[in-house]
């Protein structure tokens, strides 16, 4: 009876192992997606800071040389039409107003070209994702 009862416990003790072994590696497993996760996360939280920050800077930079611009526009305009007052009045006004309509148009056509020309947000973050996809998938 002792030979049974020491080989039933080193049944259930290779059975407790066994289960011990697999729940080591699940939990390892578990542990190495949640720091995948969160080092993906950090990434698109630094990736999303830069976008705000970059394109913050960029709209207060275009508002301030657009502000100096028509400013300046503004008083050559003014000067052109004080200065033709007394002969060609509609000439001078009409024409500051055709200038006007021509930079409306250019500063558009610019603002257009550089918001297409910038990164999307998040794009190193879904690259990362894209290329971890690949290696679990088993494409390299």
């Amino acid at each position: 009876m002792t030979e049974e009862t020491a080989t039933d416990h080193e049944t259930e003790h290779r059975g407790q192992s066994g289960h011990a072994g697999y729940t080591g590696i699940f939990r390892g497993l578990f542990e190495s997606v949640i720091e995948a996760v969160r080092t993906r996360l950090d990434l698109a939280a630094v990736e999303a800071e830069i976008f705000v920050l970059r394109t913050i800077r960029m709209v207060l930079w275009a508002l301030a040389a657009l502000a100096c611009a028509l400013l300046a526009l503004a008083f050559a305009v003014v000067a052109v039409v004080a200065a033709l007052w007394d002969t060609h009045r509609m000439a001078g006004v009409l024409s500051g107003a055709g200038l006007f309509v021509v930079l409306a148009v250019v500063f558009g056509y610019i603002a257009s070209r550089t918001f297409k020309g910038r990164p999307a947000m998040l794009e190193g973050t879904l690259q990362q994702l894209e290329t971890d996809q690949r290696r679990v998938s088993g494409n390299p």
